[in-house]
């Protein structure tokens, strides 16, 4: 009985707690500058994760005239780990994959406005083509101050076991993260010390390999906002889309933060129940519209969460709602207005699935 408890204690909820300090740093998230069209059920469409050059240039500018600060990577290491401070309003400009078009198109931008980016490429498409980056355009942009990052070997969902057994996992998981840092480091001849997740997932089990690789902090793309206490491995960006008009991009940057004292199921966690019983609990709801209180999973409002505003929880059971979550990773958010007009949130990510019976160390 007692192991039950214990166990009961551990899984039940993850307890998430604020400091002082609670700047919100925004990760932005682009991939390509050159908008491009892909066929989709037989049809042509623009490509989600393109932008035109002309609306990049617009954002940045957005940026600089309205008091935002543009911070570099390292200088964001070293808040994270207690190592400096970081000026108000922060954000910083990450760039995925490592097509050409950051060199042709970014890359003027960015140096124009003094902006500092990171770049995450991954091993097999560095120098595969005249739509990547070549090294010689990587040690350019190195020399004039871009940072580099990795994104795995090959670009897969790093939380899919497949029909992997436990080991054969494991060394898929050190071929993806250990060995694409090996490599660049040795070809670009810079430390690679953060990691972006490709399609932003990761899972407490991924989390062990990035920390036995040695990197210093590793993104998502769970869109919202970091803080000083967010793992470092859990770390937050929200993507900009060809879509994304200025206004939107706008919201984004206005997002406030809402404050969790325990949820469940935790972040990085993986959980095989398919029809979870939602839980968090809220440190604070005096500046919150308490009807608005609700949970988003998968970018779906859940209207029929439920919100105690004595205990300060909120529910929401999948089986009470007769629904099922599919198996892999979910992005879910606290959501709620404020008294203030302004919108509130906190996310997280979970994975459903199997967990590894083999205990990572």
């Amino acid at each position: 009985m007692k192991k039950v408890i214990k166990l009961f204690l551990f899984i039940f909820f993850a307890t998430v707690s604020f400091g002082a300090d609670e700047k919100l740093i925004n990760v932005l998230c682009y991939h390509k500058f050159k908008v491009t069209k892909i066929k989709e059920k037989d049809k042509e469409i623009l490509d989600t994760y393109s932008i035109k050059p002309e609306n990049f240039e617009k954002q940045m500018k957005y940026l600089k005239d309205n008091g935002y600060n543009l911070i570099g990577m390292k200088e964001f290491i070293d808040y994270m780990y207690g190592k400096g401070e970081i000026p108000e309003k922060p954000i910083l400009i990450t760039i995925d994959d490592g097509y050409k078009s950051i060199y042709e198109y970014a890359y003027p931008v960015l140096k124009k406005y003094k902006i500092p980016a990171t770049i995450y490429i991954y091993q097999v498409f560095v120098n595969a083509g005249k739509n990547t980056l070549s090294f010689d355009e990587i040690k350019e942009l190195s020399e004039n101050g871009f940072e580099f990052g990795c994104h795995s070997n090959t670009h897969p969902v790093l939380t899919n076991k497949k029909n992997l057994t436990d080991e054969e996992y494991i060394k898929f998981l050190e071929k993806e993260i250990i060995e694409p840092k090996k490599y660049l480091e040795k070809k670009i001849g810079v430390p690679i010390e953060t990691m972006a997740y490709p399609y932003g997932s990761y899972s407490k089990e991924v989390h062990k390999i990035v920390e036995k690789a040695g990197y210093k902090l590793a993104f998502s793309v769970v869109p919202s906002y970091n803080t000083k206490e967010t793992h470092k491995y859990s770390l937050k960006r929200t993507m900009i889309y060809v879509s994304t008009t200025i206004d939107e991009f706008k919201k984004i940057l206005e997002r406030k933060q809402l404050k969790l004292k325990e949820f469940y199921p935790g972040d990085g966690d993986i959980i095989e129940d398919e029809q979870p019983v939602l839980k968090v609990k809220l440190l604070e709801d005096s500046n919150l519209n308490i009807e608005t209180i609700k949970f988003k999973i998968d970018n779906i409002d859940l209207k029929d969460s439920i919100y105690n505003p004595e205990t300060k929880m909120l529910l929401y059971s999948y089986k009470e709602n007769k629904k099922k979550l599919k198996k892999g990773m979910h992005d879910i958010k606290v959501i709620a207005k404020g008294k203030d007009g302004n919108h509130y949130e906190y996310a997280w990510l979970f994975i459903t699935g199997r967990p590894l019976k083999i205990n990572l160390k």
